[in-house]
């Protein structure tokens, strides 16, 4: 009888530490499945390439990274809204109205589409906006994790100055981010 609680308890104990241990373990892996997978890295590319290929018709929308950033205190978001065309409500995004291109952008962002949800700009290290995101109610409290989760590269002192990031929330909540090295000069 004492040997059965001495292997009971020692079962329960084994049981216990392995619960314990797997599952945060099992938690973070279904937090972080919804950040940067491919599906999402493959939009936030498409973003890319067409604000690349703007820039190149247009060369004044480089106020999208340098101007709009250095006066929001390092960073813009680009959110959607609700306008009425006719009789049909449409959703925009902000960013499309600079570009040359506004249809062509707001189709792309469209949910029949990238579905995308909001769009922010940031210089691609990420101290500074770590910082505003991380206590700051504008930002949802999922964006603000995922904010948290990114590596920020500020110990490179001055590899990234030209590079900046676009993060890119989808409206099924996951997440992306991509580089943008644009040479501004």
């Amino acid at each position: 009888m004492v040997e059965t609680i001495v292997v009971a308890v020692f079962v329960i104990g084994i049981c216990t530490f392995l619960f314990t241990n797997f599952l945060p373990l099992i938690a973070d892996y279904e937090r972080v499945s919804e950040y940067d997978n491919v599906d999402t890295k493959y939009k936030a590319h498409e973003i890319r390439k067409m604000l690349l290929r703007e820039f190149d018709k247009d060369a004044n929308l480089t106020s999208i990274f340098s101007s709009h950033i250095s006066s929001n205190t390092g960073y813009y978001r680009y959110q959607n809204y609700s306008e009425e065309v006719g009789d049909e409500v449409v959703v925009k995004n902000r960013l499309c109205s600079l570009l040359t291109s506004p249809n062509y952008c707001n189709k792309l962002l469209s949910t029949d589409y990238l579905n995308v949800k909001e769009i922010i700009v940031t210089p691609f290290k990420l101290s500074n906006f770590k910082g505003i995101v991380k206590d700051n109610q504008d930002f949802d409290r999922s964006l603000r994790e995922y904010v948290e989760y990114l590596p920020d590269y500020s110990k490179y002192s001055s590899r990234y100055d030209s590079y900046y990031r676009i993060i890119v929330a989808f409206n099924d909540g996951r997440f992306s981010n991509i580089e943008v090295h644009y040479d501004l000069g």
